[in-house]
This record gives C-alpha cells, structure tokens and sequence, in this order.
C-alpha cells in the first residue's frame, strides 16, 4: 500500500472501530429478560432522548423471537417513552434470522406502565 493510499485506509478503519455498538446493560429481570441501550446512538433534542435498545430474551417468544432491537425515545421531563421502530431476531443480542420489523411509532407511556423501560430512560436522561 502506498502512503497515498494509507490515511484513507486507516481512516476507514477509524470509522468502522466507533461504528460498534457501545452496549450498556440498562435492565435486567428475574425472567430471563436482558435490556442493553447502545451509548454510541443516544442523541438528544431538548427534553427528548433517542437510543438504540437491544431486549434479550431466556426463553423463545412467538415465531422463536429472542431478542428486539428498538429505537426508543424518553421524554426526561414527562417521564415518558415511545418506541419508534423494531426489529425482532431468531438469536439473542439482535443477531441470527429477522423475523420481522415495525417502522410505526408506538403510543407514548408513562414509565409507571412499564418498569423496565425506567432502566432505558434513567441512562438516557443521565438519572
């Protein structure tokens, strides 16, 4: 490889290693049930935090579901989250066969209606 070609080279390199998912474990219940927010997709907008979500499954769900990958959005102010999109998986951590995908937002729900969605806002909304 020439010296012309090499910072091109290292940058793409450079790029690829921040592109990975930073996960961190946010939930985790008696079930079996394992939820990771992805550090290095949180944004935020005003009140409003948006992360990448992956939910890690003990035991098989409907069409052999073990994981979700979500893209969640917390309201810090309200209390508050709503799933924008998802995609569901044959294998833990997001990975194996997509089993299929939801690119309609959810309704948005207090975080008393679902507990283990508080793990997801308090990383997001640093509480």
């Amino acid at each position: 490889m020439t010296p012309k070609n090499l910072l091109p080279a290292l940058l793409f390199i450079g790029l690829c290693a921040s592109a990975q998912a930073e996960l961190v474990k946010v939930f985790e219940n008696i079930r079996g049930t394992v939820v990771y927010a992805d550090s290095s997709t949180l944004s935020e907008n005003g009140d409003l935090r948006r992360v990448v979500e992956i939910q890690s499954y003990r035991d098989p769900g409907p069409r052999g579901m073990l994981s979700m990958k979500l893209l969640k959005e917390y309201n810090c102010k309200t209390e508050t989250a709503q799933i924008i999109s998802y995609s569901m998986y044959t294998e833990r951590m997001a990975k194996g066969s997509l089993i299929g995908q939801v690119n309609t937002s959810g309704p948005v729900d207090k975080l008393t209606k679902n507990p283990g969605g508080a793990g997801g806002w308090r990383y997001a909304c640093g509480k």
